[in-house]
């Protein structure tokens, strides 16, 4: 029985010159962050540990040299997460890359997806 194959994809990681990189795991991280206002949530929903996520979040810090997330203490609001606008920036600007580089290679990956052949 021969397998169907999805259509070919495409996404984008760009990397900043040695201060860091970012691509389509930290943008649905931070998406989600913006999504549950808060970084375990997100993280849960990744299935990732909180630890790791909050690496995440420091690296992205570190690439763009200011927090791209706010978290607040718990108390009677229990704490939680915002992305900055600094934060909100970059996933509108990462979304807005990605769709106009979709709409441009969709004949192109076509072309990819007419090379691949059956497995036997």
């Amino acid at each position: 029985m021969e397998q169907q194959l999805g259509a070919p994809s495409l996404w984008i990681k760009i990397d900043f010159a040695g201060r860091g990189q970012i691509g389509p795991g930290k943008i649905r991280l931070l998406r989600g962050i913006a999504e549950y206002r808060s970084i375990a949530a997100a993280a849960r929903a990744m299935e990732m540990s909180y630890r790791r996520a909050w690496l995440l979040v420091d690296q992205m810090n570190k690439t763009f040299g200011a927090p791209v997330v706010e978290t607040h203490t718990g108390g009677n609001d229990r704490g939680g997460a915002e992305l900055t606008p600094l934060g909100a920036e970059i996933v509108a600007r990462y979304q807005q890359l990605l769709k106009q580089a979709q709409s441009q290679s969709e004949g192109k990956l076509g072309e990819f997806a007419a090379l691949i052949r059956p497995a036997d």
